[in-house]
């Protein structure tokens, strides 16, 4: 039966914060009497975190927030001092997460505690590329809904924790909005449909996605196959890139005085080829840095019989797009 939901109300990252710093506390032994299910849940928590299997044992644990504005820290055994950098709709900024890692090993640096970084994150972004650099590990949604549903599965129909359980729920409800564009006809896709569909698409296309923003307000965008070309002695670079629905032909020049004529000749070399290829795109896009040049007449995802999304339908079409530019550059002269 629904029932209201503490996450719907909670939903800054500080609430979150709470949740984690909470359930990692429950991991302590004293602990284990008051109430075992949470915390052997707590227990499978803390160990995934720091990649231990579930022989390890916990005798002694501390956490907290907000240490050197470190969102969450906790310290397991003497042996794990763990650095949490949560997020929810946010993502890292202003080299935050090399300089949290660098406190917490120069904290540590005289003893034997291994530091272990966690970018926990529920939602999906388009790059994880600077968390990696800086030696985080990504706690994903499915890594937590893993952690959470034996305490879901095996205190359902009992009176369970109503914070732990209202947790799992809010998490499987986000789930299935970002997995519903697998379900959804095309036409009703939504935020969290986008995000599901550009992170399954990056499984196959090497491309990155975000939040693009602009005077109409801003869309989610995929962008992709960049390649970099010279025309007397002015260089350029010339990609694809989804905006929603629209399939757009990008350029990006660097200097004003340049753009409209790299623009035309661009345009010159594009146009034949796409006729020659049967593809039929438009002129789109206005004189700027990153501009478009053309767009796909038609939507480029396809539909099956059921007129849900093709997966490989549409990524067919996105490789043809990529042919086509491949084939335009060949046009192009030094």
């Amino acid at each position: 039966m629904k029932k209201p939901n503490i996450f719907n109300y909670a939903t800054s990252e500080l609430s979150q914060d709470a949740f984690i710093t909470w359930l990692i506390q429950w991991a302590s032994i004293e602990y284990m009497s008051t109430d075992k299910d949470i915390h052997n849940c707590a227990s499978v928590f803390v160990k995934s975190l720091i990649g231990e299997s579930q022989e390890y044992k916990i005798t002694s644990i501390e956490s907290g927030r907000q240490w050197n504005n470190i969102d969450i820290w906790a310290k397991v055994n003497d042996d794990y001092f763990i650095v949490i950098e949560d997020k929810k709709g946010t993502k890292e900024h202003s080299d935050q997460l090399k300089r949290y890692a660098e406190i917490a090993n120069e904290t540590y640096s005289k003893s034997d505690i291994k530091i272990i970084l966690v970018y926990f994150k529920m939602e999906e972004q388009g790059r994880y590329s600077a968390i990696e650099d800086a030696g985080y590990i990504y706690f994903s949604r499915e890594r937590m809904l893993s952690v959470l549903e034996p305490y879901f599965l095996d205190t359902k129909n009992k009176h369970g924790n109503n914070i732990l359980l209202d947790y799992y729920t809010y998490l499987k409800d986000l789930d299935e909005k970002i997995n519903s564009f697998k379900t959804l006809p095309l036409e009703q896709w939504n935020w969290y449909s986008w995000k599901g569909f550009f992170t399954t698409l990056k499984k196959d296309i090497d491309g990155d996605w975000d939040y693009i923003a602009n005077a109409s307000g801003g869309f989610l965008g995929f962008w992709w196959h960049r390649n970099s070309k010279k025309i007397e002695n002015e260089g350029f670079n010339f990609y694809l890139q989804l905006e929603y629905n629209k399939l757009v032909f990008k350029l990006e020049s660097y200097k004003p005085e340049y753009r409209r004529k790299l623009r035309d000749y661009y345009r010159s070399k594009l146009y034949p080829k796409a006729i020659e290829m049967g593809i039929e795109i438009h002129q789109f896009g206005r004189i700027g840095r990153w501009m478009g040049v053309a767009r796909l007449n038609k939507d480029y995802r396809q539909t099956n019989k059921t007129g849900l999304i093709d997966l490989q339908g549409t990524i067919d079409t996105l490789r043809q797009m990529e042919n086509l530019i491949n084939e335009t550059r060949k046009e192009m002269t030094e």
